[in-house]
């Protein structure tokens, strides 16, 4: 068996994070996991740190799956750096850095970024932002070594939406993590 692939993890504590690594083969991949606990996006020292891991672990993946929801009562600064800083400090580090290997990195969207969402208006926002910011980098990265790619999940069932009343059907968290596999499957 050859070298094992490197995914780093972010937000895999999380509804999608937990299914995404039940997935993940462990003979086939190292994955070095970072929760909200481990790595707090509300600290100001997130920045650096994240430089740091993309530095010295040199993942051949990195997965953005951390986010919060938040109503209309959270405030603009908390959902912006959980929801779109450290997507955007991975895009900064490579587009400085030039890989030295093939690198895929995906980002956890969602749909509500079509539109806003009446109790959820940052959260909406933060998603366009994020989708923006996929959208620009992408372009950035075509004459580069990094695949960049975004999924946008439909409303899940997680801890993170529990009090929240769905109208529309709700997908379990693994219909989504499977996709993502797929996505690395199909890269690695």
């Amino acid at each position: 068996m050859g070298k094992k692939k490197k995914i780093l993890i972010f937000g895999s504590t999380g509804g999608l994070g937990q299914e995404i690594v039940k997935l993940l083969n462990i003979d086939k991949f190292k994955l070095y996991l970072f929760s909200s606990k481990k790595l707090n996006f509300s600290k100001k020292n997130f920045i650096r740190k994240i430089n740091y891991f993309l530095k010295n672990i040199n993942p051949d993946i990195i997965i953005n799956a951390a986010g919060i929801f938040g109503n209309n009562s959270v405030p603009f600064n908390k959902i912006f750096t959980i929801n779109v800083m450290p997507s955007w400090e991975i895009i900064r580090y490579y587009l400085k850095n030039k890989p030295s290997k093939k690198k895929l990195i995906i980002f956890i969207g969602s749909t509500a970024y079509l539109g806003g969402r009446k109790n959820y208006i940052l959260y909406s926002a933060s998603k366009a932002a994020l989708n923006s910011i996929y959208l620009g980098a992408k372009e950035n990265f075509s004459l580069k070594k990094i695949n960049l790619t975004i999924i946008h999940p439909k409303r899940m069932e997680t801890k993170m939406t529990k009090n929240i009343i769905f109208i529309a059907k709700s997908h379990k968290p693994i219909y989504f993590a499977r996709k993502i596999l797929n996505c690395i499957n199909k890269n690695t």
